[in-house]
């Protein structure tokens, strides 16, 4: 029996190998699913882990091993070959880890431990949990048993994801990162590497972002969609500790703040947008006025008194003297 010295030397030497092994696995990833991305995720799982209303300690290498491994089988980035339910499965891509490490580290690392970190691995992506919830609560409105759902099998999962600490930890982890300021962050980055647009407008007079209003044309898809897709809902019952929740609430409160900034944004931009053009047709309409009456003050005034043509007068005094005699006296004298 080896000592707690070499226990914990042990234990060390196993996390040591596994960081490793990550880092190399995630050397080329983005920064939305890094290296930094899975060492943020071990902290907040160990930070969960402390919840006092844990029914019972998780298991240190268990928990540890799930959190660094938990985006290994992510198939976002898997190759392609490998998107086949057996080469994705954690057994697979974990076996070479496990495989590598000395006989001595087998009284620390059990097979029924290694069981549990692949189960975790398996299980922790959040849309295969929602897939299974989805799943259970079609059978619970068809007045069927979830429990007896691929053959009784779900039962045995359920039962497991209730008594899991360890998984509780690491997805709550997960989940926590994906929300917050970290989370605006990575949705952004994800969004980058995907070629996605940041945002797109409200299609709708109210102006309102928030689904089911309409939205313009290229929402779907959208780093903003993916906020109400996805990020909004992790918080409740979408987690599994008391720890996760409240820090949940925090998080939360700063993205609607984001959200709510981004609006305002927006609405600075069109609104201001819509003035300059009203300024705009104004200033064309009083240009337009003003050209019209400079137009009208150069006309001449028009005339209505009688006024003969000149050929009219010139025919009536034709042969006429109209120029007066020096001797003519004024008849009139």
């Amino acid at each position: 029996m080896s000592t707690a010295a070499q226990r914990m030397e042990l234990r060390e030497d196993i996390l040591y190998t596994a960081e490793q092994f990550v880092r190399e696995k995630f050397r080329h990833h983005d920064p939305s699913h890094d290296w930094h991305h899975v060492h943020r995720v071990r902290q907040l799982a160990l930070h969960i882990a402390t919840d006092p209303t844990l029914p019972h300690p998780p298991h240190p290498l268990i928990l540890e091993l799930g959190a660094l491994f938990h985006d290994l089988c992510d198939s976002k980035y898997l190759p392609l070959p490998s998107t086949s339910a057996q080469s994705s499965s954690a057994y697979t891509v974990l076996q070479p880890f496990f495989d590598a490490l000395p006989p001595s580290t087998h009284e620390l690392l059990s097979q029924h431990a290694r069981a549990q970190v692949e189960r975790i691995v398996d299980h922790v992506s959040w849309s295969k949990d929602a897939r299974r919830r989805k799943e259970r609560a079609e059978a619970v409105g068809r007045g069927e048993d979830p429990r007896e759902i691929n053959g009784g099998r779900e039962g045995e999962q359920m039962d497991w994801e209730e008594g899991c600490v360890e998984f509780w930890c690491v997805s709550d982890a997960d989940r926590l990162d994906a929300i917050g300021s970290i989370g605006v962050l990575r949705c952004a980055a994800f969004s980058a590497i995907k070629n996605r647009p940041l945002h797109i407008p409200p299609a709708n007079p109210e102006g309102d972002s928030r689904p089911p209003a309409e939205q313009g044309e290229g929402y779907n898809g959208s780093c903003i969609a993916h906020f109400h897709e996805k990020l909004l809902l992790i918080r409740g019952d979408r987690l599994r500790t008391e720890k996760a929740r409240a820090e949940a609430e925090r998080r939360q409160a700063f993205m609607q703040s984001f959200l709510d900034e981004l609006d305002l944004e927006w609405l600075v931009g069109s609104s201001g947008e819509q003035m300059y053009r009203m300024q705009q047709d104004m200033a064309d309409v009083e240009a337009s006025t003003r050209e019209l009456d400079q137009q009208k003050e150069g006309e001449e005034e028009p005339t209505f008194r009688f006024q003969p043509e000149m050929n009219e007068v010139e025919e009536a005094t034709r042969g006429l003297d109209l120029q007066p005699k020096e001797d003519e006296e004024d008849p009139t004298s």
